[in-house]
Parts: C-alpha cells; sequence; structure tokens
C-alpha cells in the first residue's frame, strides 16, 4: 500500500477542492425539463427569481377574488336577499283582486213577483233572448297585521342583504390575504432553497475533503460523522425548501385560478 505524505495530501486535497466545488455549484443548478407544449415558460428557481416570471401582484389579487368560491356565494346571497325586498315591497298586491266574468247564449227568463202573498208572473210565460252577459268586480283585503308587519320585513331584508355585502367583502380580503401569504412564503422559500443549494455545494466538498482525510487517518471517526451529519442535514433543509417552494406553488395556483405554466422541476 502506497503512502501519500502530508505535503502531496494537501496540494492533491486542494486540487479536488477546487475541481469538486466547480462541479457542484453546476450540477446543484440544474433542473430536469420536462416534455410540454411550445406555450410553457421554463423556469429555474435556483437562477431566476420566481416574481419575474409571474403576474403582477395586483393582477394575482384580483384573480384570486373573482376565483373565490365564498366571494361568489357571498354575491349570490345578497342577490338573492335583494330579491327578498322586491318581493315585501310587492307583497301587497295580494290583497287586491280584480274579477271579470262574461257569457253570450240563449238566456230563458221567467220574471215573477210577490204581491199581496200572491205569485204573480211580470211576463207571460217564459221570454227567450239572445245576449251578453258581464260582472266585473273588484275586491280589497288588506290585514291589519300585513300592514304591520310589512315595513318590517322590508327592513330586515335590507339589513340581511347589508349584511352579506359586508361578508363578501370579507371573504373578499380574506383572498387577498391568502394571496399575499402564499407569495411571500414561496418568495422566502426560494430564497431558502438558493442558501441552502449553495450550503449543500459546500458540504459535499467538505465531505470529499473528510473522505481523502479519514482514508490517510488524519481525521478521528468522530469528526468524519459529524461532517456527515451536516452534509446530511444540509441535503434534508434543501428537500425541506423544495416541497415548501412547490407547495406554496401550487397554492397560489389554486387560489387565483392562474396556471403559471412553469415546467421545469429541480433534480
Amino acid at each position: 500500500m502506497v503512502k501519500i505524505s502530508k505535503e502531496n495530501c494537501s496540494i492533491l486535497s486542494a486540487i479536488v477542492l477546487i475541481v469538486i466545488f466547480c462541479l457542484i455549484t453546476t450540477v446543484h443548478a440544474q433542473v430536469k425539463s420536462v416534455d410540454q407544449p411550445s406555450n410553457f415558460q421554463k423556469f429555474n428557481p435556483l437562477t431566476a427569481n420566481v416574481e419575474d416570471v409571474l403576474p403582477p401582484m395586483s393582477v394575482l389579487l384580483d384573480s384570486a377574488v373573482v376565483h373565490s368560491a365564498q366571494v361568489n356565494y357571498e354575491g349570490l346571497h345578497a342577490m338573492r336577499n335583494y330579491y327578498e325586498i322586491v318581493r315585501a315591497r310587492q307583497s301587497w298586491t295580494q290583497y287586491l283582486g280584480f274579477n271579470l266574468d262574461g257569457g253570450w247564449g240563449r238566456w230563458l227568463t221567467d220574471d215573477w213577483n210577490k204581491i199581496n202573498a200572491q205569485t204573480v208572473n211580470i211576463t207571460s210565460g217564459l221570454s227567450k233572448s239572445y245576449r251578453w252577459n258581464y260582472d266585473a268586480q273588484l275586491w280589497v283585503r288588506y290585514p291589519l297585521s300585513a300592514y304591520i308587519t310589512r315595513p318590517n320585513e322590508i327592513k330586515f331584508s335590507k339589513k340581511e342583504m347589508e349584511m352579506s355585502l359586508a361578508l363578501r367583502d370579507q371573504r373578499a380580503r380574506e383572498a387577498r390575504l391568502d394571496v399575499i401569504r402564499y407569495y411571500n412564503a414561496m418568495l422566502q422559500a426560494q430564497s431558502k432553497l438558493k442558501i441552502s443549494n449553495e450550503y449543500q455545494g459546500y458540504t459535499m466538498v467538505q465531505m470529499k475533503m473528510a473522505d481523502l482525510q479519514f482514508l490517510n487517518k488524519e481525521i478521528e471517526v468522530a469528526e468524519y460523522a459529524r461532517l456527515k451529519e451536516i452534509q446530511t442535514r444540509g441535503a434534508y433543509d434543501f428537500e425541506q425548501f423544495k416541497a415548501e417552494f412547490s407547495m406554496n406553488y401550487q397554492l397560489l395556483e389554486e387560489t387565483t385560478g392562474i396556471k403559471f405554466n412553469l415546467i421545469n422541476e429541480l433534480k
């Protein structure tokens, strides 16, 4: 077995450090491209800023309000209460009525009257005629309870509509807050992802150096295990930040109802 001197080991370690560092910084910045239609946009979260490829914040906020199911529901509920007001204002018409009857035909008439307790025919026998008969009626029946409760029903429906509109505005505000929360969380996750990517590159270079030093018995097992733990923790943090970035990206898409069509994924 050939033993490497400490001087040669130091020179070799420096060369390996430079070469590995150059490789790591390029390898960890690569992304895996997925075959998608040409209208999709390529994006690398390790080399570009996600806010540069997304729509403006004002567009995201407005889109979230438009696509919010709760906002739309409260808007429909307010419209329903508006029609309740119209119905309450028109309820008085149910207490008015107009009847019109008419008919054409052959009529037989036998007119008679009682005079001094005796029945006397006014006409001699039955009389026959062809004529129109019609009857027109106009009636009003307005209960006192309806007169008293109608103003309160109108006021109640107005308040219901005002409550629905206020709740709709609150739901819209919550939708905007969700967009701001997811957007900033995504930016923060991307920033952590970039830092973790650089840190992971350093730990991998450090681990390569530790492998050489451990083979030459320059470091103890405990030190080697400590460096390995640092590298593992860096890789774990990188995967966590990558998942956090992806989750907030998808939440932002779902909240705004916009597909950003960024087709690349991290390796």
